[in-house]
This record gives structure tokens, sequence and C-alpha cells, in this order.
């Protein structure tokens, strides 16, 4: 593998890092709705460093979705209830970032947020036992 692939999946995973990071402050402020968005978003950037290490690079959400749950979900590499975590968080940061009426509910949020985390776990874990990254204290970081 060359040093740029590795490279840049180590900035999607700091990135996805990153993201889960804001989630919980937003959580911890009362401000569900942005937690919310952000925990999509830490699992969205890490399924996007799992399709390319299979260079599939796509622009939109649905594709990369979509991609992912046929390359990956279907073939058994991930389980089957990860598709219905991820268009779980993909609904609900749709319902966060385009609603304004809507009440956010606490539990809720922090169960998806917990789910996303999860998922964190294991895309990294699969990033790190393919030898694409090294390995990453990610309870550390969070």
């Amino acid at each position: 593998m060359n040093s740029t692939l590795k490279d840049q999946l180590i900035a999607m995973v700091e990135k996805s890092i990153r993201s889960i990071n804001a989630a919980r402050i937003h959580f911890q402020r009362g401000d569900y709705d942005f937690a919310l968005s952000r925990a999509y978003y830490a699992v969205f950037y890490l399924i996007e460093a799992v399709l390319l290490t299979s260079n599939l690079v796509f622009s939109s959400h649905g594709n990369v979705i979509g991609t992912f749950n046929k390359n990956y979900v279907k073939t058994g590499i991930f389980p089957k209830e990860f598709s219905k975590v991820i268009a779980t968080l993909f609904r609900k940061r749709q319902i966060a970032d385009y609603e304004f009426n809507i009440k956010i509910d606490k539990n809720e949020t922090e169960e998806n947020l917990n789910q996303a985390e999860k998922l964190m776990q294991a895309l990294i874990e699969h990033l790190v036992k393919g030898n694409f990254i090294d390995s990453v204290d990610f309870k550390n970081k969070i």
C-alpha cells in the first residue's frame, strides 16, 4: 500500500474521531440535533475510508451507503444490523440538519451516539486488520 493512501485513511479516521467527540460535546450541551449530525458524519467518514481501500469514491451519500451495503454488508464482512443503524443515523441526520420544529429526544440521541461508536470501532478494526492503518486507540481518543 502506498503512503498516500495510508495518509488519507489516517486523516479520515482522525476526522471521524473529531466528529464523534464534537457529537459528545453537543450532546452534553443539550444540542441533540447537532450531536446526531456529527455522529452520522463520524460513521460516514469511516465508511468512505473503507470504500477508498477498494478505490471506490462517490460524491453522494446515497451512493456511498448503497455501495458499502452491497460490498461489505450483503457479503457478510459486516453484520446486517450495520445497514439498519447506518440508515437510522442517515435519517436522523436529515431531520437534525433540515427540520426546525422537531423535538429531538435525549435518550434516543444517546443511543444513536452509542451505536455510532460501535460502528466506528468495527470500521476502524477493519482498516487495521487489512493493514491499511496502524492500530488506533479509539476509546482513548473519545
